[in-house]
Parts: C-alpha cells; sequence; structure tokens
C-alpha cells in the first residue's frame, strides 16, 4: 500500500500528524499498513519548520522506498526563483538551512535537482506535482523566462473547457493529461496535488467524468483523530486524475485550508482513499 503526501510545505507538526494517523493500530487494521511512500512535492515554503521536515523525509526514506517529485515551491528554493507567499518567519527558516539539511534533494548528473515526474509502470501510477504534460509540447519558443511556468510541477487543471497560461502557470484540460498519458500507460491513476483542493476525474472511452461529486465523505475516528475519508474504487478499464488537498496548512491558516490532506493507494484492493484530518 502507498502512503501518498503531498504540499507539506514546511508543516511539521501535520506531518507527525499524517504519520501518527497512518501508523496507528486502528488504521493499520482498516486500511492496511503502507510499504512505500509517495511524495508529491513542494516539502519546502510558506511553513516555519523546513529543517524539521527534510530530517524526518530523510529519515523515512531510509526505512521505505520513498518516491519523491518536486513542486514549484521546491523548485523556486532551490534554483533562487522567488516564488510569493511565505511570511518572515517562513523566509528566515528556509535562510539557514544547511547543504546537509538538503541532501534529500538528489543532485543529477546534469546538474538539476530532483525530478519532474515518478512512473511506476508495474502498477501503473504517475506521480506529478502539477501536471503531467510535456513542457516541451507546449512552450513557446519566445517564452524567455516565463518557460518555467510551463514545466510538471507548474501545471494545474483548468476550470474551464480549455487551456490557456497564466502566471499561476499552464492550465491543462483533463482530456490533454489523459491523452498524453496513454501515450505511456493504459489504465493508470495520475496523482498529484499543488492546487490544494482534491478532485477525482475519471476517463472511459474519451468521456471524462468529474467523479468528486458522487463520493460521499464518511467520518472515522483513528486513535486522537477525527477524520474525514472519500473512497474511490479504482476501475480496471478506466484512467484516473487524483489530486490531494493540502498536506501542510501551516502557512495557510486563515484560508480556509487549515487541515492536513493525505492519501492511499492498494493496489491490491483497487481502492484510493483521501483523507482529511479534522482534529487531533
Amino acid at each position: 500500500m502507498d502512503l501518498i503526501i503531498t504540499d507539506i510545505h514546511a508543516d511539521f507538526s501535520a506531518l507527525e500528524s499524517i504519520l501518527k494517523v497512518a501508523n496507528d493500530k486502528s488504521f493499520k487494521k482498516k486500511f492496511g499498513e503502507f510499504s512505500r511512500i509517495l511524495n508529491l512535492g513542494d516539502v519546502l515554503e510558506r511553513g516555519t519548520h523546513p529543517k524539521e521536515v527534510l530530517e524526518k523525509f530523510s529519515e523515512l526514506s531510509k526505512s521505505y522506498p520513498f518516491e519523491s517529485v518536486n513542486g514549484n515551491h521546491d523548485e523556486g528554493f532551490l534554483y533562487r526563483r522567488k516564488v510569493s507567499g511565505s511570511s518572515f518567519e517562513s523566509l528566515h527558516a528556509h535562510k539557514i538551512l544547511t547543504e546537509d539539511d538538503l541532501s534529500f534533494f538528489k543532485k543529477n548528473k546534469d546538474g538539476s535537482i530532483g525530478r519532474q515526474e515518478f512512473i511506476d509502470e508495474k502498477n501503473k501510477i504517475i506521480c506529478v506535482h502539477g501536471g503531467p504534460l510535456d513542457p516541451t509540447m507546449i512552450t513557446p519558443e519566445n517564452a524567455g523566462d516565463e518557460s518555467w511556468l510551463y514545466e510538471k510541477c507548474w501545471q494545474r487543471l483548468s476550470e474551464e473547457d480549455f487551456e490557456f497560461f497564466s502566471y499561476a502557470g499552464y492550465h491543462y484540460t483533463a482530456t490533454s493529461a489523459f491523452n498524453h498519458a496513454k501515450k505511456r500507460l493504459d489504465n493508470f491513476v495520475i496523482f498529484c496535488g499543488h492546487e490544494h483542493m482534491e478532485a477525482v476525474l475519471e476517463e472511459r472511452n474519451g468521456t471524462v467524468k468529474n467523479q468528486l461529486r458522487n463520493l460521499r465523505y464518511e467520518s472515522l475516528k483513528i486513535g486522537k483523530h477525527s477524520l474525514e475519508q472519500i473512497s474511490i474504487p479504482i476501475k480496471q478499464d478506466s484512467n484516473y486524475i487524483i489530486r490531494l488537498g493540502l498536506g501542510g496548512p501551516e502557512g495557510y491558516y486563515g484560508t480556509g485550508m487549515a487541515k492536513p490532506h493525505f492519501g492511499i493507494y492498494s493496489k491490491e484492493s483497487g481502492n484510493v482513499s483521501l483523507f482529511t484530518i479534522n482534529t487531533s
């Protein structure tokens, strides 16, 4: 079973809550025990405890297979590109990070850091922070410095029935994402984050349906934590885009998103569950 985390944003308290829930005996009894961790990016910025989060992720990566992709905030910090939204306290906490603290982010032979995408062909999973489109296919020749905003870590699901570019990134349609992914896999699940709001889109025979509106949230108690859960049965003849909610809300309190979110995927049972932690 995969434990899926995204947009922790240097919020160590939220990360601890997620891990406490996922490791609780009653959670394991009901859902199973995770054997791999999928991190969909934005480990850094906004929150005030990046060092502790990075230490915990490094520790977890020694105990579990740990697959991670870059978020736009991660790349903004690592490549010294400004992304708005962090408080003075957050900026200071990130400024004092050492090279050893940042060793969680692996350097590639070409000098780049980390990766934009993880594909598990065996289990038919695609992990990205924002979207799966090939940036070279959508970036104009004259994009210049704006070309970064077409990368997978900046892409986001369009709320319109067409695609467009803004300074928030490239807004893609679900149909484009499914068509692109079909070049690599079939009957797949794309997991993404970035927008801090849950979404469940199912594609079958060229028709895309928003399934989130058809799913019912259920309340449950795990240890001292009160949770809400939605369960998504993965059909063998469909493709999915499943977007997880905000993992680390510390830097977003007051915006209506101040609850930690995470997910699990059991290939054996063919089921994805998305969780919201209401109380701890």
